[in-house]
């Protein structure tokens, strides 16, 4: 599988990791020999809802987007992922249990997956593999939580702002609506809000 490989790409991969964790050559040669080159068209699902996570993706280029639907079958965007971030139902793949969200490509993407599965195996036995899945875990976490924090403390305006500072490939590869939905407001509120900021 990883003589397919780009090795400037899995060593972007190999870098992401070892910011997280110090993993030993032996335990790096565990994650190369699970890692798969994959790629995506545009609206493609990596994750569908419903079903259990059975991945971890590492973004080499492209954009996804979280998205789940609520009773009257409104469809929200929850999040985005951009080049070199994690993205993954982390909640489904932990618990084993069907994911309250799908993740699709925003535009055509190209990734890295790990199966987790062979990764839970690893935590088993790994420090290292533990640390670097926990930290994921807790930078989603802390992740999710400022959004909510966002929503509630601040006005569109200034969650656009924050978005923009965070996210600068968001604007050039989100479409309005989902970008409106991720702010939580009308795309026209949005198209207002872009008119009047000037960069």
């Amino acid at each position: 599988m990883m003589n397919a490989l780009n090795l400037s790409k899995i060593n972007l991969v190999k870098e992401s990791i070892f910011k997280l964790a110090n993993f030993s050559s032996e335990e790096w040669e565990f994650y190369k020999s699970i890692i798969e080159e994959v790629s995506f068209k545009k609206k493609a699902f990596l994750t569908l809802k419903g079903e259990i996570e059975k991945y971890a993706y590492f973004i080499v280029d492209g954009a996804v987007k979280y998205e789940t639907n609520t009773e009257d079958g409104k469809t929200i965007c929850l999040d985005f992922g951009f080049k070199g971030n994690f993205v993954s139902s982390f909640a489904s793949c932990l618990s084993q249990k069907a994911s309250t969200v799908s993740i699709q490509a925003v535009t055509a993407v190209k990734a890295f997956r790990l199966y987790y599965p062979s990764v839970l195996d690893l935590m088993e036995t790994s420090k290292n593999a533990e640390r670097f899945h926990r930290l994921i875990a807790e930078q989603l976490y802390i992740r999710e939580t400022k959004r909510t924090f966002s929503l509630i403390s601040q006005n569109a305006e200034q969650r656009y702002l924050h978005l923009l500072e965070n996210q600068p490939d968001a604007l050039r590869l989100i479409p309005i609506k989902d970008l409106a939905s991720y702010l939580g407001i009308h795309p026209d509120s949005l198209s207002r809000i872009r008119t009047q900021i000037k960069f």
